[in-house]
């Protein structure tokens, strides 16, 4: 069984140099990626551009995903509830 994903509205990319930090929200992790800000002129800044929040049982499955290049989620998401971060 797989689960239908719809764009309702158009979701912006945003372009990300680099994973600044993982912050701890409840069972959730919420991941904060930034770009080199090249508006000060001699100082390294970095400007937060997208913040993502996952379940934390799934952070595995994400680094397992993107160390293996594979597009499509594995089972662990598939056994996700729908809502699993409404509470």
């Amino acid at each position: 069984m797989s689960t239908e994903t719809f764009e309702p509205y158009g979701v912006p990319d945003a372009f990300c140099e680099a994973l600044a930090r993982i912050e701890r929200i409840g069972s959730c992790r919420r991941l904060v990626f930034t770009v080199t800000d090249h508006s000060a002129p001699g100082s390294l800044s970095r400007a937060v551009v997208a913040k993502l929040v996952v379940p934390a049982e799934l952070m595995a499955e994400l680094a397992q995903m993107i160390a293996a290049d594979r597009p499509e989620p594995g089972s662990a998401f598939a056994r996700l509830p729908v809502d699993a971060v409404a509470h």
